[in-house]
């Protein structure tokens, strides 16, 4: 695939152009294999060009990096201060979600492999932006507690990562990695372990022994 004029009239500019022939090419080769006049010419620009946008080709794959990921993260946070239910902004967040991880499942797959991670300073984003949308979720928990929707002696954050768990590694892992079309069913009945769990109701009372240190 390469980056077609009606792309570039949608994307506007010469440095976007650039970024997504990045984009594409590093899903198609390790990063170690791509060089920059590759990816100028998916481009369609020279090579001085892309110098001119990018210092360098490690610059390059994180911005290309940065692009994916800031479209993938947005799709929770756009959801997060919303006065509906806290089950209901879970519900959508999840459903935003699902269509983002369909409709951009080639360009999310350079976030569900290793090769990013081998960059410390993009370890270090990753974390930085993880830990916002943590920080945004266990905020939506605490209004659900207030709100009598959820229980008050859940630990918030554990249930947090626990979201975030659902959506990036069971989700993103199945939409990207494992190509699994997720119907609108598999997606409830996720949503349902989470919100109501696994153990069997007429002994939901029952709870795990927390050590004691």
């Amino acid at each position: 695939m390469t980056v077609t004029n009606n792309r570039k009239k949608d994307f506007g500019n010469k440095r976007e152009q650039i970024l997504l022939a990045a984009v594409e090419m590093f899903l198609e080769k390790d990063f170690y294999q791509v060089t920059i006049t590759e990816i100028a010419e998916r481009a369609e620009v020279g090579k001085g060009t892309v110098y001119e946008y990018f210092s360098s080709k490690e610059g390059l794959f994180k911005e290309s990096f940065s692009y994916c990921a800031d479209s993938y993260l947005q799709s929770f946070s756009k959801h997060l201060f919303e006065t509906t239910s806290v089950k209901q902004t879970l519900q959508d967040i999840v459903n935003t979600h699902l269509e983002l991880l369909k409709d951009n499942r080639n360009k999310l797959h350079l976030l569900f492999n290793e090769r990013p991670l081998s960059f410390q300073e993009l370890q270090a984003w990753v974390i930085d932006r993880r830990q916002e949308l943590l920080e945004g979720i266990t905020n939506l928990f605490r209004k659900g507690i207030d709100a009598k929707e959820i229980r008050s002696d859940i630990d918030i954050e554990m249930a947090g990562r626990l979201f975030l768990a659902l959506n990036c590694v069971v989700m993103g892992g199945m939409v990207v990695l494992d190509n699994i079309d997720l119907e609108e069913e598999q997606l409830s009945k996720l949503l349902d372990i989470f919100w109501n769990g696994i153990g069997n109701l007429q002994v939901r009372g029952d709870r795990f022994p927390v050590s004691a240190e």
